[in-house]
């Protein structure tokens, strides 16, 4: 029903707001952030290029991934794509599947542009995330820490992008067992 809902508010404005739910984007994309989606039409000659995030439907659900190949004649056009944490290529998408092209993401306050996220430091990130699944949940819990910390849960140092408060301010609210726990992970 939201996948139909998305589709239709697309075609019909070119564009669209969406949440992302999953973390198969990630380090690019996380949990939470929004993301706008402009309407790309392969009939049209608009397309889709290798690097580019992309967001097709299939079997009912809203797939956000970036392209990795596209076929080279455009009469039988389809796209490859992977989830930046994912280290096999979803089946080809259709032009019929194919629903548009993310266009900036935004995280808080901050808007990031897409294209940003083809850099060498998010590659190395993509490629360390997609084969260890021990750092992507340290990369949940020092992002969970970086936002309580950012709150201004123990000190008033001053502002930090996410918010009052300051990491090490953060850090000694933690109790002796979640230090503990945190060193370990560390």
């Amino acid at each position: 029903m939201k996948c139909q809902l998305a589709a239709e508010v697309l075609r019909a404005f070119g564009e669209v707001r969406l949440q992302v739910k999953g973390s198969s984007m990630l380090p690019s994309m996380w949990p939470g952030d929004i993301l706008r989606i402009r309407s790309i039409h392969p009939q049209d000659g608009a397309w889709a290029r290798p690097g580019d995030i992309v967001v097709f439907h299939r079997e009912g659900r809203l797939i956000t991934h970036r392209v990795v190949e596209t076929s080279s004649h455009p009469g039988a056009a389809y796209w490859i794509t992977r989830g930046d944490r994912h280290t096999k290529a979803d089946p080809p998408v259709s032009p019929d599947e194919l629903l548009g092209r993310v266009v900036a993401i935004q995280r808080g306050e901050s808007q990031i542009d897409p294209r940003a996220t083809r850099r060498w430091p998010y590659r190395i990130a993509r490629l360390v995330l997609r084969h260890s699944d021990r750092c992507t949940k340290l990369l949940f819990r020092l992002r969970a820490l970086r936002r309580a910390c950012g709150r201004g849960l123990a000190s008033d140092s001053g502002t930090t992008p996410y918010g009052r408060g300051s990491v090490s301010a953060g850090y000694r609210v933690l109790s002796r067992d979640q230090r503990e726990r945190l060193r370990s992970y560390l």
